[in-house]
């Protein structure tokens, strides 16, 4: 790596480099002459691609988030703008966003605002409490760790809310008495919600209402086909009710809160 490119593109180097004075005599060294190499801690990939990068080369595909992420702390080390600017516009790519907890907790280092949000939307379909999630967690800063559980429990709480209005569904609600006129239990409808409730707990992207239909779900099973025990007539109208639950997800939540 030539001294001029390190000079040029590393705020860490440039000082160093420009100190050099072989001969004392206070002018600059021979660029032909030998110069005594720089110990650096980072291993021989990382330094590859971050050089490569702040030379303008061809930097090979990723092998992985975690060797951006190692290249991403030598450019900060090393004061590259050139290399975080490129890191910080493929952060959110198809690729990296398979760990999006990972990509979470990278943005909101760099406070990159914008990735942060595209990640926290994506973390919404997965779980985040999970013991294997503790490492990651522990890295994003209180603030924005805050702001990732305020949405989900935001979106969970809404939805929750949203199903329980009694004038949007009637008979799960406040019913008292079927259609033939005799009392009836909610139970399989009270079940259901709670059911929803855990779902959503663990991952309030919302999916769980469209997979109410699929049958596998025991508790939408026991819902749908639950019957008044004096005349047998179905309780709740299958098609109606997901009619009146889907556009409920919609209308959740999705922005993360601002900054305190």
């Amino acid at each position: 790596m030539h001294s001029f490119v390190l000079r040029t593109t590393s705020g860490f180097f440039r000082p160093m480099l420009s100190l050099i004075d072989i001969d004392g005599s206070g002018s600059r060294p021979d660029p032909s002459s030998e110069a005594s190499p720089i110990g650096l801690e980072e291993n021989d990939g990382v330094l590859e691609k971050l050089f490569s990068m702040i030379s303008g080369m061809e930097v090979p595909c990723w092998d992985s988030l975690e060797q951006m992420e190692g290249v991403l702390h030598a450019a900060e080390k090393y004061d590259t703008p050139g290399p975080t600017s490129t890191i910080h516009s493929a952060i959110t790519s198809p690729r990296f966003m398979a760990d999006p907890l990972r990509v979470y907790a990278i943005a909101a280092r760099y406070q990159w605002e914008e990735s942060l949000q595209h990640a926290a939307e994506a973390c919404l379909a997965i779980p985040i409490h999970h013991q294997k999630d503790a490492p990651i967690l522990k890295r994003i800063p209180s603030e924005d760790l805050l702001r990732l559980t305020d949405l989900r429990r935001d979106r969970r709480d809404a939805f929750i809310k949203a199903i329980d209005n009694e004038v949007r569904f009637t008979s799960g609600c406040s019913a008292k008495t079927c259609k033939c006129g005799r009392p009836t239990d909610h139970h399989a409808w009270h079940a259901l919600k709670l059911a929803i409730y855990m779902r959503m707990d663990e991952k309030p992207i919302g999916t769980v209402v469209r997979n109410l239909e699929d049958g596998d779900w025991e508790a939408a099973a026991k819902c749908w086909n639950h019957t008044c025990r004096h005349c047998g007539v179905l309780v709740y109208d299958r098609i109606a009710t997901m009619k009146r639950i889907r556009p409920c997800v919609d209308k959740l939540p999705s922005q993360l809160g601002p900054r305190i």
